[in-house]
């Protein structure tokens, strides 16, 4: 049985905005142009989530502020480029950090809540099954 009374979880700002786009770096040229954003830090990852479906994802960073921008571009054929096709581009997750997420994916699943992606002393993602579609994502502080 389920404790009516589980820790809740306390989001006060937002750290990161992933956005899912199509050309990453057509994306970062127009934004630098006419916004002003950069410098961008990019990367391409390989890695592989709970369920071991292979992900290669181009990622481009930079702040705006006190916020992270993200951006994803699917490389290979894999859940980022399901989604991209599912919901075409645009706001992906939003990012939260936390101090301890260990302790914070333990209470969320002890309500059920379960990441489908999670590397400890990393990240969580949270599934988007409920309104709003948006990803959340709790990066370890």
């Amino acid at each position: 049985m389920k404790s009516s009374r589980t820790h809740k979880l306390q989001l006060k700002t937002v750290d990161q905005v992933g956005i899912m786009v199509k050309d990453i770096d057509k994306v970062m040229e127009i934004w630098t142009r006419l916004f002003g954003f950069g410098p961008w830090s990019t990367r391409e990852i390989d890695a592989m989530d709970d369920k071991i479906y292979p992900r290669r994802v181009k990622l481009a960073f930079t702040d705006v502020g006190q916020v992270e921008i993200e951006l994803l571009q699917p490389i290979e054929d894999n859940l980022k480029q399901d989604w991209l096709d599912t919901h075409g581009e645009g706001i992906h997750h939003l990012a939260f950090r936390v101090d301890d997420l260990a302790k914070e994916v333990s209470s969320l699943e002890a309500q059920g809540i379960h990441p489908y992606m999670y590397y400890p002393g990393r990240f969580a993602l949270l599934e988007s099954g409920w309104p709003g579609g948006i990803i959340f994502e709790l990066i370890q502080r």
